[in-house]
């Protein structure tokens, strides 16, 4: 472990850079350790040694006018002296291991709530849908995981301890769970749960601390590499757990409400619960003993049992963690790094990046609502196709990150962005053939929603390559977990957008009003669809936004721009996301019968004289902070003449 730390070491040239640097006074020898300057954008250009941008007289080489070379010292580069880490090399292959976990907690969270909440325990969309809101709730809170991380180190270590204790603190909720037994309560369970990704969260922000900073010691030719490969890993996780979901919980203990294996047991009188099963009606003294047609094997996984897989996973990695390399840091005031962040959150390449996050989040997540409930009306889409839907959805993702790693590390982000959209959007128009029932086919379904996933996966790769350009060393975690919880605490508020276009449609609004089937029921559908998609598509307009490639981001980055009313702006706006995505979450969630009826939260109104103006408000206010936003650092610099404006922008 020792070779292994001296020999990724920095570049004694950068130390005697750093050193040279009058203004500048270096807090330690370790690899993480911020450089403390009087003028903060030293750390931007001195620490990270870029050099003077390239003028045509200093080369005739285009690819040196184009800044992007191999050269680690070539604008558009923030790579370290030295060569390439590897990722599975002993000291490193822990973070792949990390985010294997991650997939496989993440996934195992929200794929058990379908089968458990809704098939065996009839629990109501408006919980459903809370519960899954409130499991991935704390991914709307890595910018204080960041902190954190970067902040204050454990026993002096960044990352790596974190990463061990809250994988443990992840475990030990499971094992509790795990104690409640098989008939845990669903409140319980969702509870349970999210303490449990309180812990995967936490593991996420500091293991990416770990990727930004290995991604700056990556040549400009294949940085993003690193990134492409822990999201890839990620999904591998995500496509365990759903597979033992499939053969786990598709059996009659789940998918049969009211099944008893022990035939002396007798069955209940709650017609609730009868109801619900396909054998009731048919055999009302027996019913509750035999496999119904919803199951599709005889056996199946406790709730206990499952929850002690994902345990067992979790702890059996914990060594592979203490071994990770993080040179041990002196812990600096507090105060003090807030002031220095406070610098770089400033730099106009940092705001804007997190601008662009949650405008194109915003907008390009409004979902078609009355899809799921539309899926079991007209297609019958059973558990078994649902499950093997996600399955097949994290095998394209893992595909397609896989082709971004080895063809696409250096195309454009916003080609690959409009590749991705477009696609996207040709997908989801193909739903309009389920809707005039030309091909009403689950199979079908499956195959344009994968389909789509691909395209989505171009997308997010292009906005998480920016996230490393715009990292400043000392500061991976926070910068990351900046960008991450602007983009995350949106899309709750995407949801509640898309609910509210419902009630332009109340048709189709509910499992009866679909089931009519009527040319009006279809041609509200089809309305809703393009209404979607165009939502969607205005996503593209905010793309200059977005730096093109490395060399964009990093001569943004040179350019020293900076605002603080932006960075005000910027952060005040993410802090009312993120306020009202969790009162959103919580209310549905702590009062599923009381406050989720409201209009506001996303209901369809608990009375009829609930008024939807403030609906309409509120969905008004969000599209007027996505295109003016965008409007103001786009178009108005052209309309001033500051800018000339080409079509060139958006790609």
């Amino acid at each position: 472990m020792n070779q292994a730390t001296k020999a990724l070491q920095l570049d004694h040239d950068i130390d005697n850079t750093l050193r040279s640097e009058g203004d500048c006074v270096e807090t330690s020898d370790a690899i993480d350790a911020p450089v403390v300057c009087n003028d903060v954008d030293k750390v931007t250009s001195d620490s990270v040694d870029i050099e003077s941008e390239p003028t045509e007289s200093d080369s005739g080489d285009d690819s040196k006018k184009d800044g992007i070379t191999d050269n680690d010292n070539e604008i558009g580069d923030i790579s370290y002296s030295g060569k390439e880490l590897n990722p599975w090399s002993l000291p490193y292959v822990g973070i792949q291991i990390n985010y294997f976990s991650v997939g496989l907690i993440y996934a195992g969270s929200v794929g058990i709530l379908y089968p458990i909440l809704v098939i065996q325990q009839g629990a109501t969309a408006a919980f459903y849908t809370a519960a899954v809101n409130l499991v991935t709730v704390f991914w709307s809170y890595k910018i204080f995981f960041g902190v954190l991380s970067d902040c204050f180190p454990v026993l002096g270590y960044k990352k790596k301890l974190y990463i061990v204790l809250v994988w443990l603190l992840c475990a030990m909720i499971l094992v509790i769970l795990a104690s409640l037994g098989k008939d845990v309560s669903a409140s319980s369970l969702v509870f349970m749960l999210t303490f449990a990704n309180l812990g995967y969260v936490m593991a996420d922000v500091a293991a990416y601390g770990f990727v930004v900073w290995m991604a700056h010691r990556e040549s400009v030719k294949n940085r993003g590499s690193v990134q492409a490969l822990i999201y890839t890993i990620r999904e591998l996780g995500r496509i365990c757990i759903n597979i033992v979901i499939i053969f786990g919980f598709s059996g009659p203990a789940v998918n049969c409400p009211g099944y008893e294996k022990d035939p002396n047991v007798p069955c209940t009188t709650d017609e609730s619960i009868a109801s619900r099963n396909d054998m009731f009606e048919e055999y009302p003294d027996s019913w509750c003993h035999m496999k119904c047609t919803a199951a599709a094997y005889n056996f199946g996984l406790t709730i206990p049992q499952y929850v002690w897989i994902i345990a067992a996973v979790n702890l059996a990695s914990i060594p592979s963690y203490l071994i990770l390399h993080d040179d041990k840091v002196t812990r600096e005031k507090f105060l003090g790094i807030m002031a220095s962040f406070w610098k770089v959150m400033q730099k106009r390449a940092v705001w804007q990046v997190m601008l662009y996050s949650m405008i194109s989040n915003i907008t390009f997540n409004v979902y078609i609502a009355a899809k799921p409930t539309a899926n079991f009306v007209w297609l019958n889409l059973s558990t078994l196709q649902n499950q093997i839907l996600n399955i097949v959805e994290s095998l394209i993702f893992f595909v397609g990150l896989s082709m971004i790693r080895k063809f696409g590390l250096n195309f454009s982000w916003r080609k690959l962005i409009w590749m991705g959209s477009l696609l996207v959007t040709f997908f989801n128009l193909l739903y309009l053939l389920i809707v005039y029932n030309v091909l009403r086919n689950a199979w079908f379904y499956i195959f344009t929603d994968v389909s789509a996933t691909f395209m989505y996966s171009l997308n997010f790769m292009a906005s998480a390559f920016a996230i490393v350009e715009v990292s400043e060393p000392g500061f991976e975690a926070i910068t990351y977990a900046l960008v991450t919880t602007a983009s995350n605490a949106v899309l709750p508020l995407a949801s509640v957008i898309s609910y509210q276009f419902m009630g332009i449609f109340p048709d189709l609004n509910t499992q009866e009003g679909l089931a009519k089937d009527t040319p009006s029921v279809r041609n509200q559908m089809a309305f809703l669809v393009l209404l979607v998609e165009i939502i969607n598509l205005t996503s593209l307009v905010s793309l200059p936004m977005l730096p093109r490639q490395k060399k964009e981001a990093q001569e943004l980055m040179k350019k020293g721009e900076t605002s603080s009313a932006w960075a005000k702006f910027t952060l005040i706006s993410g802090l009312i996301f993120l306020i009202y995505s969790t009162l959103v979450t919580f209310f549905t969630v702590a009062g599923a019968n009381s406050y989720d009826c409201y209009k506001i939260l996303g209901g369809p109104g608990c009375t009829d004289s609930e008024s939807s103006v403030p609906v309409y408000m509120l969905i008004g206010a969000v599209f007027l902070y996505c295109y003016g936003v965008n409007f103001m650092l786009t178009f108005w610099p052209m309309i001033k003449g500051r800018e000339q404006f080409s079509w060139s922008v958006f790609v």
